[in-house]
C-alpha cells in the first residue's frame, strides 16, 4: 500500500513551519509553526541551532508517531547561505551564523576587483559577506580550526544529516555558498584557494531538488528510525516558492517575506559585466535545466515590524492603518506630490549598490507628519526600491510580474507595486508556495490549480510615481556618497543618474 502523506519543513528567517500534506490532493492535514530562534554574541547574530532543532524534532516525532507507516517523505526548504562546519567525527563544531550577519565583511573588503570579478565569473555571485565562504573563513580563523578537513553543511543539509546521517546538498543551496562553479556544476577549488581554505574545507555531493538524501532508518533518533521515510532537500526557499507557483522563464517573480526578492529564470546564466556591476546574483534553479537571476532586498516585511515597534502598536492596529490608507488611496484622497519617502535600507541594500553598510533614509518629514504618513512612506519606499532593483534586470524579456508571500494579504502594498511599475501584478493567492514547490520537486505528477488575481496600475497615479522615481533616484545615489568609499562627488557632475533612469522611464511609462 502506497504511503499517502508527506512532511514539508520550511526554515525561514523569522518563522519556521512543519506541515503534513496528503500527496494526492495537496490537502493540509496538520501544521505547526514556531519562531526561528536567534541569539546574539559579541560579533553579531546567530540562529539558535539547538533551540531550532529541539523544536523541529519535537514536532516531527509528534507527526510521525500519529501517522505511523503512512509518511512517505520529509522535504526541507530553508533560507540560504547559513550553515555550520562538521568535523570528521560528524560533530558540529561551529555556531550557525545568520545569513545576514556582517561579521565576515572584512574578508570581502580585502578582495581585489579582479578577485571579485573572478568570483562572479565562476559562481555568478557578487562577493558579499552574506554568502557562505566568508563565513567559513571567519569561523576557521576565529576558532582556529586547522587540525583536519571540515565539511560545510547548509541549513537543510544539516537537518537532513541529523535525520539520516547522510551528507548531501542541492543545486540551489550550493549556488548560495559563493564556492560553486555554475557552468561546470562542481565545487570550485579556485575559490577555496583564493580564501586559503583548500586544505581545510570540503563540501558534500550535490543532487537535484527533491532527490533522496537518505532514509530515517539510518538515523540515531529512536522515535524515527523505525519508519522508512525518505528525506529530501527541496532547496532555497525563494526558488522553491517559484517552483510552487509554476514560474516560467520570462516571468519576474516578486517574492515577499521578511525580505523581498526578485527572481527571473532562464536557460543561461547572466554573467556579463552589467550584471556584475549591478550585483545581481545568479544560481541554479530547483529545475536544474534553468538558471536564476536573483536580487534580494534585505528590507521587506521587516520594515513593518520596525513600524509597529517604533509606534508601539500591534499587528491588528497595523492592518487597520493599512486598510484606512488603502481606502483613501482608491478614492484619490492621497497626494503623491510630496509624500514622506523611506529609502528602506534598514538592513543594508541590494542591487544595484549591494552594501551591508547602507542605512535607511527618510525624507519629507515635517511638523505636520503623522503616523499614517510614515506608513505610506515606508510602503512607497519598498515599492520604489523594488522598481529601482527591477531596472537591473533584462526587463525587455519579462512577460509578466508575479507576486507571492505576505504582500497578497496587503492590498495597499500590491496596488502601490502595480502603480510603481506601471505593470499588472499577478498576485498568487497561495499560502503554500514553498510547501507545494517542495512537493512538486519530489512528486513530478503533483498538480493543483492556482488562483491568480490581477491588480492593474492606476493610470491616475502612474505619472506621480514617475516623478517620485526621479526624487528617489537622486536620494539613493546621493546617499551612496556617505557609504561607498569609492564613490566620489564628481559622479554628480556627469549625467549618469539621469541616463541610468531614462531607460527605466522608457520601459515603465511608455
Amino acid at each position: 500500500m502506497a504511503k499517502e502523506l508527506s512532511i514539508t519543513i520550511d526554515i525561514g528567517t523569522t518563522n519556521s513551519k512543519v506541515s503534513l500534506f496528503e500527496i494526492a490532493s495537496g490537502k493540509l492535514v496538520f501544521r505547526e509553526s514556531f519562531q526561528t530562534t536567534k541569539k546574539v554574541d559579541e560579533y553579531g547574530e546567530l540562529f539558535d541551532l539547538s533551540e531550532i532543532w529541539d523544536r523541529l524534532l519535537e514536532i516531527l516525532i509528534k507527526i510521525v508517531s500519529a501517522n505511523s507507516g503512512n509518511i512517505d517523505s520529509i522535504i526541507i526548504s530553508s533560507v540560504g547561505e547559513a550553515g555550520v562546519l562538521v568535523d570528521t567525527d560528524g560533530q558540529v563544531v561551529t555556531p550557525l551564523i545568520a545569513w545576514y550577519d556582517k561579521r565576515a565583511a572584512s574578508y570581502v573588503s580585502e578582495l581585489t576587483q579582479e578577485q571579485k570579478q573572478t568570483i562572479y565569473q565562476i559562481t555568478g555571485l557578487p562577493a558579499h559577506s552574506n554568502y557562505s565562504i566568508p563565513k567559513i573563513k571567519w569561523l576557521i580563523d576565529r576558532l582556529e580550526l586547522i587540525s583536519q578537513k571540515y565539511t560545510w553543511l547548509n541549513v537543510p543539509d544539516l537537518i537532513s544529516y541529523f535525520l539520516t546521517n547522510q551528507m548531501k546538498t542541492e543545486f540551489s543551496m550550493a549556488s548560495r555558498t559563493m564556492c560553486f562553479d555554475l557552468q561546470k556544476r562542481e565545487w570550485s577549488t579556485e575559490i577555496l584557494e583564493m580564501f586559503d581554505l583548500q586544505k581545510l574545507i570540503r563540501f558534500p555531493p550535490v543532487i537535484e531538488s527533491g532527490g533522496i538524501i537518505g532514509y530515517t532508518t539510518t538515523s540515531t533518533i529512536s522515535e524515527l528510525n523505525k519508519e522508512n521515510i525518505s528525506v529530501r532537500i527541496a532547496g532555497h526557499d525563494h526558488m522553491v516558492g517559484a517552483l510552487g507557483i509554476n514560474l516560467h522563464d520570462k516571468d519576474l517573480l516578486n517574492s515577499t517575506g521578511t525580505t523581498e526578492g526578485l527572481l527571473l529564470i532562464d536557460d543561461h546564466p547572466f554573467l556579463e559585466n552589467k550584471s556584475f556591476q549591478e550585483s545581481l546574483s545568479n544560481g541554479i534553479f530547483t529545475n536544474p535545466n534553468y538558471y536564476t537571476l536573483f536580487s534580494s532586498m534585505p528590507t521587506g516585511g521587516n520594515a513593518f515590524e520596525w513600524y509597529q515597534k517604533f509606534f508601539s502598536i500591534d499587528q491588528k492596529e497595523f492592518e487597520q492603518d493599512c486598510r484606512k490608507l488603502y481606502q483613501r488611496y482608491l478614492l484619490n484622497q492621497i497626494s503623491l506630490k510630496d509624500p514622506v519617502i523611506l529609502i528602506p535600507h534598514l538592513n543594508g541594500s541590494g542591487a544595484p549598490f549591494k552594501s551591508g553598510k547602507s542605512r535607511g533614509l527618510m525624507y519629507g518629514i515635517s511638523l505636520e507628519t503623522r503616523r499614517e504618513d510614515v506608513l505610506l512612506g515606508i510602503i512607497l519606499g519598498l515599492c520604489l526600491e523594488m522598481k529601482y532593483v527591477a531596472t537591473c534586470f533584462p526587463l525587455e524579456q519579462v512577460r509578466r510580474v508575479v507576486a507571492i508571500g505576505p504582500v497578497v494579504k496587503n492590498p495597499l502594498w500590491v496596488q502601490l507595486k502595480a502603480d510603481a511599475l506601471n505593470k499588472d501584478i499577478s498576485v498568487v493567492k497561495i499560502e503554500e508556495a514553498v510547501s507545494f514547490g517542495a512537493l512538486k520537486a519530489t512528486y513530478k505528477d503533483f498538480d493543483y490549480e492556482l488562483d491568480y488575481q490581477v491588480v492593474s496600475a492606476n493610470p491616475n497615479q502612474v505619472q506621480a510615481f514617475d516623478q517620485l522615481l526621479d526624487k528617489y533616484s537622486y536620494l539613493y545615489e546621493s546617499k551612496r556618497f556617505l557609504v561607498d568609499d569609492n564613490f566620489h562627488q564628481s559622479y554628480f557632475d556627469s549625467r549618469d543618474i539621469q541616463n541610468r533612469y531614462s531607460d527605466t522611464k522608457e520601459f515603465f511609462f511608455s
